[in-house]
């Protein structure tokens, strides 16, 4: 289970990659007729005939489900959520109609979708979280997908859902039985953890060496605040960013800091014993907090933390008052992005986390898939939603999607964006890793013409940086040599990275009491930092966290554990 709030970074990522999504000319093979294909695994489906991975139904199917939409989503006149590209391509290529019995704002679509549940009326296969889908699995009204994954899914999408070595099919897993298949995201997995920003013009005019280690960043972050890095002659800059959602893993969060000290939050992590606890209130948390409140004492962090949300971080690193920041792979795309725009002497680089002592940081990684495809039990066709998946990453990833218009690319003008009205979205979490090796190894050759999507794109806008394009900065922050993402395959290369272990849908006790519970941990951590509390405090909320419901919420989480080990 993803405790927190984590679709910051996925959000941010999608941002700075939908600029411009373009992909190359592709062939495309012949249809192949559909042939039956094993029943469900449900009798009541025994009549439901399975189409080859990517061939075509004959004659037609019809499938329904529900939709999420916003106010991104942009249509073209005479286009809709229920008509469109996607709409075309399934019932024209494939032999699939999609019909949407309903479509709300994404703000209602769980509301609405529990009255839907509560009646027993539920469409073809549709998205859940977690909860819904255990809910649903409660009422036994899923259709078991163990048989019918192995059999419908495309060899390209079983690669695409295993990148997380299987963590998001775990989580869909409920009694032995595939109840869902997980919906990932391109920045998911590896490309999730943090990293520290650090602004090298000001240790250049500082006289400051790169920070190495933990006491690097202690003095360095002290000369940013202390030391007048932007020459104005005035106290205003800070040694660290920190706003006061300091666990969610945005610009400006602690997760990072904490990972130097082998601590971790709002996470389940084994202890010495092989028991899972919540990783917020274990003993690795005292000494990173202690040092906060020095830094926090010597004026280091800003004063005025406890009330900034990451918006408000992001308009101070624009208006160059931070020095130093922990985030995200693609916060350097849109955040440093602005400061430097403003301020073109504004200069950026990435660095792994440091580690207090010699052993090495394990930075801390979000859940592979928060959210899940699953199909009615009885439903006729429940591989339909794995074709549905096998389309859109054939076309998307597998091979270059070509005709005109192309759903995978966004209108400058309009703002239009075909690829969201597809109703199965399933992403290869490294698909952006990837994409920074392949750019690296065609940049040292010269030639980037037999480069894939998104890689080429990636590479035409590193091009024009190294020719002289200044606007084109924001792409090398990312995907430069020393960009983010060279930070990221540091991490793949060395295997590392800290996952939650619990990963079932939320347990009656954390329901009740985690989000009460999670409060405390912030209001407790913000005294200390402040000097408002004393450190051993700490040890007092950690017993009285378990005393308000964390050993029971303990016990249940290790109850699951031992059954999904």
């Amino acid at each position: 289970m993803n405790i927190g709030n984590k679709k910051v970074g996925a959000a941010s990522l999608g941002a700075f990659l939908a600029l411009s999504l373009v992909a190359s000319a592709c062939s495309k093979s012949e249809d192949q007729p559909a042939v039956p294909g094993s029943a469900s695994t449900s009798p009541s489906s025994s009549q439901a005939t399975s189409a080859q991975p990517l061939s075509k139904y004959s004659p037609p199917i019809e499938v329904s489900t529900v939709r999420s939409v916003d106010a991104t989503f942009k249509y073209a006149q005479g286009d809709s959520i229920d008509s469109n590209i996607w709409t075309k391509i399934f019932e024209n290529e494939y032999g699939i109609k999609v019909k949407n019995v309903w479509s709300v704002d994404a703000s209602q679509y769980h509301q609405k979708l529990n009255v839907s549940v509560a009646s027993g009326d539920i469409p073809d296969f549709l998205e859940v979280n977690k909860e819904e889908m255990k809910r649903l699995a409660d009422a036994d009204m899923l259709e078991d997908l163990t048989k019918v994954w192995e059999q419908a899914a495309s060899p390209y999408l079983k690669n695409v859902l295993n990148q997380d070595a299987g963590v998001g099919f775990k989580a869909a897993t409920i009694g032995g039985k595939l109840l869902g298949i997980p919906k990932t995201y391109a920045n998911g997995g590896i490309s999730t953890a943090p990293m520290l920003y650090v602004r090298t013009d000001w240790l250049q005019k500082l006289n400051l060496p790169e920070p190495k280690t933990m006491d690097d960043l202690f003095k360095t972050a002290t000369a940013f605040a202390k030391q007048d890095p932007d020459g104005n002659g005035k106290a205003d800059t800070i040694g660290l960013a920190l706003n006061k959602d300091f666990m969610d893993g945005g610009h400006g969060s602690l997760n990072g800091f904490f990972n130097g000290y082998h601590a971790y939050v709002d996470i389940f992590v084994k202890d010495s014993a092989g028991k899972l606890v919540y990783s917020s209130v274990q003993k690795e948390m005292k000494e990173p907090l202690k040092k906060l409140q020095e830094l926090y004492k010597d004026g280091v962090l800003d004063k005025e933390f406890g009330v900034k949300p990451t918006t408000k971080i992001q308009e101070d690193v624009a208006a160059g008052r931070v020095g130093l920041a922990f985030g995200t792979v693609a916060d350097g795309g849109f955040i440093q992005k602005e400061n430097h725009t403003k301020d073109p002497k504004a200069q950026w680089k990435v660095y792994p986390l440091f580690s207090i002592d010699a052993k090495p940081a394990n930075p801390q990684l979000w859940d592979t898939a928060n959210t899940f495809y699953v199909v009615k039990k009885g439903s006729k066709h429940p591989e339909a939603v794995i074709q549905l998946a096998n389309i859109y990453t054939n076309r998307f990833y597998e091979t270059s999607y070509a005709p005109n218009p192309n759903p995978f690319i966004s209108d400058s003008k309009t703002g239009i964006f075909p690829g969201k009205y597809a109703p199965v979205v399933i992403d290869p979490l490294n698909t952006n890793l990837d994409a920074f090796r392949k750019v690296q190894e065609a940049l040292k050759k010269g030639d980037g013409s037999k480069l894939d999507f998104p890689a080429n794109i990636h590479y035409d806008r590193m091009s024009k940086f190294k020719a002289g394009d200044d606007t084109m900065w924001f792409s090398n922050m990312v995907m430069g040599a020393d960009g983010t993402y060279s930070v990221i395959d540091k991490y793949d290369q060395a295997k590392i990275g800290q996952y939650n272990l619990f990963i079932g849908s939320a347990t009656p006790a954390m329901s009740e009491k985690l989000p009460t519970l999670k409060k405390k941990v912030y209001e407790t951590y913000t005294k200390i930092i402040m000097g408002d509390a004393p450190i051993d405090d700490f040890d007092k909320f950690a017993d009285e966290f378990k005393k308000l419901g964390g050993e029971t919420i303990e016990k249940e989480v290790n109850d699951w554990y031992n059954k999904n080990k």
